[in-house]
């Protein structure tokens, strides 16, 4: 099966990962901003926007960096998972609604219209889903970690 392929685990890591750590990053210096990013979207309560809007940088940096490290690999791609249905959410809104702008998907840094960020939203999940169901992960934490435990305990 292709997507069983050491190089397209490699792949989705590091494309899931880069996407999560660029988006989380570009969004840390405007966090004041983005919370009425997400106010705009009309979609949370008004009580639980700043809570979304403060944890969710910090949330897709740390996807993003495990994910290109190889570290804890199927908790952070069922992490991912409803993080990027929001997205989803949000963007197909944005869509149905004809909301004007662009998407604020990666802070200042870079700008896309809705459709485009709909696409990268369905790659991540589609990503996340199938580095879940992967067996084996290439050149990662996880299977260095894993090693030395192994070899950890027969030391015992």
């Amino acid at each position: 099966m292709w997507f069983k392929n050491i190089f397209v685990d490699i792949g989705l890591r590091l494309g899931i990962g880069i996407i999560f750590l660029i988006a989380g990053v570009s969004k840390l210096p405007m966090h004041l901003e983005f919370i009425d990013v997400v106010a705009a979207y009309r979609i949370l309560p008004p009580s639980l926007t700043g809570v979304y809007a403060s944890a969710l940088p910090w949330l897709e940096v740390t996807i993003g960096v495990c994910l290109i490290l190889g570290l804890f690999i199927r908790v952070f791609s069922v992490v991912s998972l409803p993080i990027t249905i929001s997205f989803i959410v949000a963007n197909a809104s944005a869509i149905a609604f004809r909301l004007g702008g662009e998407c604020g998907c990666f802070g200042r840094l870079a700008t896309t219209s809705y459709e485009a960020a709909l696409g990268i939203d369905v790659f991540l999940l589609i990503g996340a889903l199938l580095l879940f169901f992967q067996r084996r992960h290439f050149i990662t934490l996880d299977s260095r970690l894993i090693s030395l435990f192994r070899k950890r305990q027969h030391l015992v």
